[in-house]
């Protein structure tokens, strides 16, 4: 390898691990990727996907929707929107979280694997993903069933859910 390319791999590779970029926008990294064999930017984000939510990294943050959500759409056709909420290292490997919305951010974060958490006035509410009971609530709101014990939640939140077993999973499941 020529002392320039090694210069250059070592100058990359500092940059990545201290979170900046290369000032490329991000077309021109996932063309070079592509060129090279390498995975995408794009194609990376996607191992932050959680149930119920899909992320994309832009500028070394991360971006956080709700599935199939009008405001994903808009992201993906009109760029970064007018309204949006930060939270600085507090996602995966530190990363810079952002989306429209804080209660989008905090599901997101207390997400468990094999379950979806969403979080409305204050309240987790928790489901397993792909259920049914989840489908329900997206598209009717909240169930006339409601299993509810507060303060058992992360940072003492309420946690809410159609049933006490579907808590007690996602309590004794393991963070991401």
């Amino acid at each position: 390898m020529s002392h320039y390319r090694l210069r250059l791999a070592i100058a990359s590779s500092l940059l990545l691990a201290a979170g900046c970029t290369t000032g490329q926008d991000d077309t021109r990294i996932k063309s070079d990727a592509a060129a090279k064999g390498a995975p995408a930017v794009a194609a990376a984000a996607s191992s932050y996907d959680r149930p119920g939510y899909i992320t994309e990294v832009h500028d070394g943050r991360l971006w956080v929707f709700h599935k199939d959500s009008k405001a994903y759409n808009d992201f993906k056709t009109q760029g970064e929107p007018a309204k949006v909420v930060t939270r600085i290292a507090a996602g995966p490997n530190r990363m810079t979280v952002r989306s429209t919305d804080a209660e989008i951010i905090d599901g997101y974060l207390l997400t468990k694997p094999s379950y979806v958490a969403e979080v409305h006035d204050g309240r987790l509410w928790v489901f397993e993903a792909g259920s049914k009971v989840y489908t329900d609530f997206k598209t009717q709101g909240e169930p006339a069933k409601v299993v509810t014990r507060i303060g058992a939640g992360p940072n003492g939140m309420t946690i809410r859910s159609t049933d006490a077993k579907v808590i007690d999973g996602y309590l004794a499941a393991n963070p991401y």
